[in-house]
């Protein structure tokens, strides 16, 4: 055995060792230490809206019980935890780099980052001579019964894709779309997406590790590892890295760490052993008690050594490097590495994939089953369900399945708020599309409603209920986009311009009600709701995952949502793009450049509070085809309620005008991030 060390301080390691014996409190009280090098002054809710945010982009829901565990309160996760760890699972694989006679060699751990990009630790593969030498090694596990399953072995390409620093100990390197044996494809093993934003986890939560220790089959310390530290602000290499306690042998090197979200949030780099210098000699204690010189050490077994902590690289910090390497290669820079890059800003996301969720399955596993043994063949496509009509322009049912819909409830907040108006101003961009069976023209869906403007084939506006307390988790199912039946086929935006575009496609189907927003009540009505999310007719063009660093379109709502009442929450949420005469055409359909959000809520006094935001997706990349560029530069808005029906054309009810929290200039309020807000405080 090799123990790899790293100097401390003798304060940085009483530091590790006093964090590891108690239980800590990421409150306002907990210790500036824990904060490293982040933003300290952040406000502790803002942060807590951060997590939110990103538990909900993970793709494994967000329900009371998730936020009761993030503050502490409860300890008790989703059954689907294990149904995505396995999925997880499947993206994580055991190295084997020979020496230059083949004869012998070492083991390591890496995981898949993108469809064809795996990751590792530099001292695993140092150089592109190792990777030339190394293989991979997927399904290298127990299967369910006991048995050893050999799984596939991958050739690695580092023609197609080499980074590596000794730094930050990665490495990525470009792998074999096809195993050695010819069996298998890489595309079978999905991958586990890397997300650049902070606050996917903070200190006391907990990292689950899934490793090959020793090149030994698959395994994985369950939230056996608790988040010690982030960064370190004394120390500009420190802050590189996050340290977490662990009660169980030392991780493999390049496993991830990911939390209970399944977000990679670090690397697995090394393991912080107890030590000291006596007399000039670096000593290492033993669990007995005993200490040994460092030299001695290295030929005792892992689980005779006492380990204080475990060290991963943050994800953020190997994005930022990979980032630059990339721009510093300028010619030879790698197309495979410039995806993976794209997809993590949000740029453009890897197709077939939904933005920010952590785990990337592929398009073709179906639920697991513990009763038989999950192998990795491909399924059989899905077939259309009865009365399912396949279109290349989206799926359509009939016209019956909407039966029963009711849609928005003006009296949910238990003040009248009914549906917007449409005033001359917004009518003059076009009516209210036709909707077969009604007189007020308006699409009804489970908890939500949508009136659609006919010439821009867009939503006037969205209205959706939201109830906190009978809210249910659930994922997004096979991601199919459906037509609606009760509109008019060519008043409907569909895959023909969302899909096979030249040169790539530019433009997410973005959601206007949150698929997570209306998915409460009955197991059925949930399912109902979480599908009828995706209709085209809820969906505008999205060329950019709005603001990067404070992600604040798509965490208005959770800030908002979890600074109210949580154990009676109800909510009420507005949203649509601005139509302006000069949008963008392209492939047919004008791109809007600005999108609105009202939220209206009520307090367990029955107060209601409302705010409105309107946020710019004017920045896009430089080198997309279009004659010219449609996109500028980022704007975010908090902006009065009166403001906002001014720039939109609809009209509000005297009750959410009154309720506007906002107390800014009539231009709007800049927002730098989630501590600009203006909102309701929780009591």
């Amino acid at each position: 055995m090799s123990l790899k060390t790293v100097t401390y301080s003798e304060d940085f390691l009483d530091k590790l060792k006093t964090l590891r014996s108690q239980e800590i409190s990421p409150s306002s009280e907990s210790p500036s230490f824990l904060m490293g090098a982040r933003d300290r002054e952040v406000d502790a809710i803002a942060i807590l809206a951060r997590r939110v945010e990103n538990m909900a982009a993970s793709g494994s829901g967000v329900s009371l019980f998730d936020l009761e565990r993030v503050l502490g309160r409860n300890d008790l996760l989703p059954v689907n935890f294990l149904h995505r760890g396995t999925l997880a699972a499947r993206a994580v694989c055991r190295i084997w780099v020979g020496d230059l006679f083949g004869s012998n060699g070492s083991w390591g751990t890496g995981f898949l980052v993108s469809p064809r990009l795996l990751i590792t630790n530099n001292h695993v593969i140092p150089s592109l001579d190792e990777a030339i030498r190394a293989a991979a090694q997927f399904g290298y596990e127990m299967d369910i019964n006991g048995r050893p399953r050999e799984g596939k072995s991958f050739q690695l390409t580092p023609q197609d894709a080499f980074i590596t620093d000794p730094e930050l100990d990665f490495t990525l390197v470009a792998v074999a779309e096809t195993s050695e044996d010819g069996e298998a494809s890489l595309s079978d093993y999905g991958f586990l997406r890397l997300d650049p934003t902070l606050h996917k986890i903070e200190p006391a939560e907990f990292v689950t590790i899934i490793q090959h220790p020793d090149g030994q089959p698959k395994q994985i310390a369950i939230r056996e590892n608790k988040v010690l530290k982030i960064g370190d602000n004394q120390d500009t290499l420190k802050d590189n890295f996050l340290w977490y306690a662990s009660d169980t042998a030392p991780g493999s090197s390049g496993s991830p760490a990911l939390n209970d979200n399944w977000q990679v949030v670090a690397v697995h780099h090394k393991s912080v052993v107890e030590s000291r210098t006596r007399d000039g000699i670096e000593e290492i204690q033993l669990t007995n008690g005993e200490w040994v010189p460092k030299q001695e050490a290295e030929n005792l077994r892992e689980s005779q050594i006492k380990w204080i902590a475990n060290q991963g690289v943050r994800t953020s910090r190997i994005l930022a490097k990979v980032n630059t390497v990339q721009a510093q290669q300028d010619g030879s820079a790698s197309a495979l590495v410039q995806a993976l890059l794209e997809d993590a800003k949000g740029i453009r996301v890897f197709p077939g994939t939904t933005p920010r969720e952590s785990v990337v399955s592929p398009a073709t596993s179906t639920p697991i089953s513990t009763e038989e043994e999950i192998s990795l063949e491909k399924r059989k496509p899905r077939r259309p369900k009865s009365g399912d009509r396949p279109s290349a322009d989206g799926s359509v049912r009939p016209v019956s399945y909407y039966a029963g819909r009711k849609g928005y409830d003006p009296n949910f907040l238990k003040v009248t708020i009914p549906l917007p108006e449409l005033t001359p101003a917004a009518l003059a961009f076009g009516a209210v599309a036709p909707v077969k069976g009604t007189r007020d023209n308006i699409l009804h869906y489970t908890h939500f409603s949508i009136a659609l403007c006919e010439t821009r084939r867009l939503a006037f506006y969205t209205a959706v209920n939201i109830d906190g307390k009978q809210w249910i988790g659930l994922g997004r199912g096979k991601d199919e986009w459906f037509l609606d039946p009760r509109i008019a086929r060519e008043l409907q935006v569909g895959n023909s311009f969302y899909g096979n575009e030249p040169g790539g496609n530019f433009f997410d189907r973005g959601h206007l009600v949150r698929r997570q927003d209306p998915i409460w009540g009955t197991q059925n009505e949930a399912s109902l709701a979480n599908i009828d999310t995706f209709h085209f007719t809820n969906c505008a063009p999205q060329y950019f995952q709005f603001n990067q660093s404070e992600q604040l379109w798509q965490g208005l709502e959770n800030f908002i949502l979890t600074n109210t009442d949580q154990e009676d929450l109800l909510a009420t949420v507005f949203t649509g793009p601005i139509f302006q005469r000069d949008d963008i055409v392209h492939r047919g359909v004008q791109v809007p450049r600005f999108f609105w959000k009202v939220v209206a809520v009520v307090d367990r006094d029955g107060k209601l509070y409302s705010s409105a935001y309107v946020v710019s997706q004017e920045k896009f990349v430089d080198d997309i085809p279009f004659e010219r560029r449609p996109v500028g530069e980022f704007n975010n808005f908090q902006v009065s309620v009166t403001s906002l029906e001014t720039r939109t054309g609809l009209k509000f009810t005297d009750e959410v005008r009154q309720a506007d929290v906002y107390t800014g200039p009539a231009s709007g309020t800049g927002l730098r991030g989630f501590g600009d807000i203006e909102h309701p405080r929780r009591s």
